[in-house]
């Protein structure tokens, strides 16, 4: 039992680091814009709309970089239900194109090879 406690603690220790390592990069005006471009991809998807989806809150609420590096999954799923998955995947390509030099290499190289 002890060996999983600690594989746990290790687990959740390196995730701190690399978010704390990740965060310090990424400068508060960055996060702004891309958190900027990705309400402003939704807004025009949702004119004339008075119901924001709950994703529109969630990038409003992100407060780094890394939160908003995973949210684009969910802003994806929302795109495709109001334009379709090839409009959609265009205009995340964008979106994901901000996060370079803000995240670890392998994690945005993995994004750019799926794209």
């Amino acid at each position: 039992m002890s060996w999983k406690i600690s594989r746990l603690s290790t687990s959740l220790l390196g995730m701190l680091r690399e978010r704390d390592s990740t965060a310090g990069e990424a400068s508060r005006s960055q996060v702004e814009n891309i958190r900027e471009e990705m309400l402003n991809c939704m807004a025009s998807f949702l004119e004339g709309k008075a119901v924001r989806p709950a994703v529109w809150a969630k990038v409003l609420e992100a407060d780094d970089i890394q939160s908003l590096w995973y949210l684009r999954s969910d802003v994806m799923h929302m795109l495709c239900g109001y334009c379709g998955e090839t409009v959609a995947a265009a205009q995340l390509k964008a979106i994901t194109e901000m996060f370079g030099g803000h995240l670890p290499k392998a994690q945005f190289a993995s994004a750019k090879q799926r794209n």
